[in-house]
């Protein structure tokens, strides 16, 4: 019987990352900001991250950038928080409003014939309420965590040129 494609392989393992902020639940959708090899995601933060990552003003929305340098791979699209069930790697332990890294990733590995030469390759993945995000990159940096999703907006664009 011919393999699935689309199946992670056995050696795919999902981590969770707490020294990322969790997506918040219930707030705006996150947004990309890249060039040709440089990536910065910045969304919203859960409320339980607040005092780990403020301290914020009352009126602040606080959101997180998180800067991906080298990506050779992103997506932001489907899944959602419903039917994250559905996502090659959930059987592998990918949860809702987490930051998850993919160790012995297939995906990292099928794009090592396309990444410069040399380059470590990383998988993240964080899920949103009605979107994943999946890159595969050198590494992950949070640049920062905002009051308002337009300051994160401003650094994302002045850090990306």
């Amino acid at each position: 019987m011919p393999s699935n494609p689309e199946a992670p392989q056995q050696e795919d393992q999902v981590v969770l990352l707490d020294s990322v902020p969790h997506p918040a639940a219930d707030a705006a959708e996150p947004f990309i900001v890249a060039s040709d090899h440089r990536l910065i995601l910045c969304y919203p933060i859960a409320e339980s991250d607040f005092e780990r990552f403020g301290p914020f003003d009352p009126d602040d929305d606080p959101f997180c950038a998180v800067l991906f340098p080298d990506a050779v791979f992103h997506r932001l699209g489907p899944p959602g928080e419903v039917d994250l069930e559905v996502h090659p790697l959930a059987s592998q332990g990918l949860a809702g409003y987490s930051v998850h890294e993919v160790m012995n990733s297939s995906l990292a590995a099928e794009l090592v014939a396309i990444a410069p030469a040399g380059s470590a390759q990383r998988h993240f993945v964080i899920t949103f309420l009605e979107s994943t995000f999946e890159c595969v990159a050198s590494d992950h940096t949070v640049v920062g965590v905002f009051g308002a999703g337009e300051i994160a907006m401003r650094e994302a664009f002045s850090l990306v040129r």
